[in-house]
C-alpha cells in the first residue's frame, strides 16, 4: 500500500528500511533518497517503523 503519494513509498519499503535499522520514519526516507514532502504521511510511517521494531522478527537457532 502507498504511504507517501509524494514520493511514492509504500508500507514494504518503510518496513524494509525499518529492518535495516532505521528507527524513525525520517531516517527510513532518508536512507531512500527521500525527505517528507506535505507531510500527511510522517505519522503513519512513524508507527510502521515502530510496529517493525518493536516486533523483530523470530530468528531461526537451528539455521544460524
Amino acid at each position: 500500500m502507498i504511504i507517501c503519494s509524494c514520493n511514492v513509498i509504500r508500507d514494504c519499503d518503510i518496513r524494509a528500511a525499518a529492518a535495516r535499522g532505521c528507527t524513525d520514519a525520517r531516517s527510513a526516507y532518508a536512507s531512500m533518497g527521500c525527505e517528507f514532502e506535505c507531510g500527511g504521511c510522517q505519522e503513519l510511517a512513524d508507527d510502521i517503523v515502530e510496529q517493525v521494531l518493536s516486533n523483530p522478527p523470530e530468528i531461526d537457532q537451528r539455521a544460524a
